[in-house]
């Protein structure tokens, strides 16, 4: 019987690692990066306390919705305007508040979300965009000509402290050739996963990646991407990479 694959994942176990070992492959976890909340939220909290000057609240993150959610209290009463959320665990965060919730089940990026509404949605509006600190910002990209955009950083991305053993056996396996996938869902998580790793990231390992703005960041790290996810969920972009694997086997 064939051995299955060794799957290297680039995040903490969730789903996406569970639906993986489902169906029998070997998933070893490697948690590259965290997100924190920023030591000084004074800014935001000044912004909750006025969220009537905004006719919209922007997320690209949970992290982001996260943080604003443990902060705001009541702010929802006194909020008239729309929450614009671009991904499905985004959009949960806010399933029990009172927040006016915009959601487009068929975006996977900032434009693709945007691109849906006709001009008028943002045309004059005064919009806040909640991020974190490595935000490629495609939100005032892509707005910047429609609607006036304040941002705020409410978080920050750094490097997890990992055990030097740990990080030691997974160098043994890759020098061993004892990994077949490396699995990418951000380009933060790149960046730090190829500094500790780039050495052994050779031509026999297959790399997949959640979204083409994570395949770019492995690109620009000279890292040819094997299996892109056309939809940025973890469930989808197992499922897709499940079948994938199946079908070059």
């Amino acid at each position: 019987m064939k051995k299955s694959s060794v799957i290297l994942v680039v995040r903490k176990f969730d789903k996406f690692s569970f639906l993986l070992t489902e169906k029998g492959f070997e998933v070893v976890n490697f948690p590259a990066i965290q997100t924190l909340p920023i030591k000084n939220l004074s800014e935001l909290k000044e912004k909750i306390d006025n969220l009537k000057d905004y006719d919209g609240l922007f997320f690209t993150s949970p992290k982001a919705a996260e943080v604003f959610l443990q902060n705001c209290k009541d702010a929802a009463n006194n909020f008239c305007g729309k929450v614009y959320v671009l991904g499905n665990r985004t959009k949960l965060l806010f399933e029990n508040t009172n927040f006016e919730t915009v959601f487009r089940a068929e975006a996977n990026t900032v434009e693709e979300f945007i691109s849906s509404f006709d001009d008028s949605e943002f045309a004059g509006k005064k919009i806040l965009f909640l991020r974190g600190d490595k935000s490629l910002r495609a939100v005032p990209k892509f707005l910047e000509d429609k609607a006036s955009i304040d941002e705020i950083i409410i978080y920050r991305t750094t490097e997890n402290t990992i055990d030097e053993n740990f990080i030691g056996e997974i160098r043994e396996k890759f020098r061993l050739n004892e990994i077949d996938w490396v699995c990418f869902f951000s380009p933060s998580g790149i960046e730090s996963f190829v500094k500790i790793f780039g050495e052994f990231l050779q031509d026999k390992i297959k790399f997949a990646a959640i979204g083409t703005t994570t395949a770019k960041k492995a690109a620009e790290n000279n890292l040819t991407i094997n299996f892109i996810s056309p939809i940025a969920k973890a469930e989808d972009f197992a499922f897709g990479l499940i079948d994938y694997i199946k079908s070059i086997e």
